[in-house]
C-alpha cells in the first residue's frame, strides 16, 4: 500500500505541469453600439374647408453605421363632396435625395420598415398633409399619427 501512495503522490504533484503551452482565449462578442432617435408627428383637421400643414425635422447621427427605420402610421381622410380627398406625404431625405416616401389617404395602423447601410450625418424627415372636417357627419375630422424610430448600429 505504501508503494502505491509513494507512486500516486508524485503523479498528483506533477499533474498540473503537464499542460500545453497554448493559452485558452475566450470568444469575444462583437460590441454593437446603438444610437436611437424618435420622431413623432400627428395632426387633426377641424376646419370645414381644406387646410394643409407641413413640418421638417432633422435627425442628426453622431456616428456612421447601418440604419433601421420603422414608421408606425395611422391615417384617416374622408372623401368630401366638393373637393379632393386629403392626404399625408411622409418622406425621408438623405444627401438631398428622397430615399423613402409614402403617401397615405386612409390607412389602418400599419408599420413600415426600411434598412440602409453607411449612414453618416443627418437625415431629413418631411411631413406634408392636407385635410378637412365634414361637419355634416359624426366622424372626426381628417387625422394622421406617424411614430418613427431610427436605430443606428455601428
Amino acid at each position: 500500500m505504501r508503494k502505491l501512495f509513494a507512486l500516486l503522490i508524485p503523479i498528483l504533484l506533477l499533474s498540473g505541469c503537464l499542460g500545453s503551452d497554448e493559452s485558452i482565449q475566450e470568444p469575444q462578442e462583437e460590441i454593437v453600439m446603438l444610437e436611437q432617435h424618435f420622431d413623432n408627428h400627428s395632426h387633426q383637421f377641424w376646419n370645414t374647408h381644406p387646410m394643409s400643414m407641413a413640418n421638417t425635422s432633422i435627425i442628426t447621427f453622431n456616428n456612421s453605421g447601418d440604419l433601421n427605420f420603422s414608421l408606425d402610421l395611422i391615417a384617416k381622410f374622408h372623401e368630401p363632396v366638393l373637393w379632393e380627398q386629403g392626404y399625408l406625404n411622409y418622406s425621408l431625405v438623405y444627401e438631398n435625395e428622397t430615399i423613402w416616401s409614402i403617401e397615405a389617404t386612409t390607412h389602418p395602423q400599419e408599420i413600415h420598415y426600411m434598412n440602409m447601410s453607411n449612414i453618416t450625418g443627418s437625415l431629413t424627415v418631411q411631413v406634408q398633409a392636407s385635410g378637412s372636417d365634414n361637419q355634416a357627419d359624426e366622424e372626426p375630422g381628417d387625422y394622421f399619427v406617424a411614430i418613427a424610430t431610427f436605430d443606428l448600429k455601428y
